[in-house]
C-alpha cells in the first residue's frame, strides 16, 4: 500500500512537472510568433507622404482635422503590437471627425465617399490588427490600401481645384 502511495504522489509530481513545461515551451512560441508579426508590421507599415499642390496644401493646411489625423498616421509605432494596436484606434476615431469638418471647397460627393472609404479601412485595420491571431498579409494589404484612399482624396483634391480654375 506504502508503494502505491509513493507511486502515485511521484506520477502526479512528474505530470505536473511536465504540464508546467509544456505551458512554458508553449508561452515561449506563442512570444516568438507575436515578435515575428510585430516585425512584419513595423516593417511594412508605411505610409507614404500626400502629393498636394501649393493650392491644395494651403487649403487642406486650414482643416487641423485633417492635419492631426495625416500627421498621426504618418508616425509609426515602436514598441510593440500594442502600439499598433492604439494607432489603430486612435486613427479610426480621427478619420470619424473628418466627414464633419470638411473644408467647403472639398465638401462634395467624391471627397465624401472617400473619406468613407478610408474610415472602412481603417476599420478593417484595426479589426485585423486586434486579432488574437494576426494575418500578418491582411494588415500589410490594408496598409497599401490606405496609401491607395490617401492619394485618391489627394487626386480628387486637385482635380476639383483645378475644375475650379476653369469654370
Amino acid at each position: 500500500m506504502r508503494k502505491l502511495v509513493v507511486f502515485i504522489v511521484i506520477s502526479v509530481l512528474l505530470s505536473c512537472t511536465d504540464k508546467d513545461a509544456f505551458r512554458k515551451e508553449e508561452a515561449r512560441k506563442a512570444e516568438l510568433k507575436r515578435e515575428e508579426i510585430y516585425d512584419v508590421i513595423r516593417e511594412n507599415w508605411n505610409f507614404m507622404p500626400a502629393d498636394f499642390t501649393e493650392e491644395a496644401y494651403s487649403i487642406v493646411e486650414q482643416w487641423p482635422e485633417w492635419n492631426n489625423f495625416y500627421s498621426e498616421l504618418l508616425q509609426k509605432p515602436q514598441t510593440d503590437i500594442g502600439a499598433f494596436q492604439r494607432k489603430t484606434r486612435t486613427l479610426v476615431n480621427q478619420v470619424e471627425a473628418l466627414q464633419s469638418t470638411i473644408p467647403e471647397v472639398f465638401n462634395v460627393t467624391e471627397i465624401q465617399s472617400r473619406l468613407t472609404v478610408l474610415e472602412t479601412k481603417l476599420k478593417m485595420l484595426k479589426m485585423y490588427i486586434t486579432l488574437d491571431d494576426i494575418e500578418t498579409e491582411d494588415v500589410v494589404r490594408t496598409v497599401e490600401d490606405i496609401n491607395v484612399e490617401i492619394e485618391s482624396i489627394v487626386s480628387r483634391m486637385k482635380t476639383i481645384l483645378d475644375k475650379s480654375k476653369i469654370q
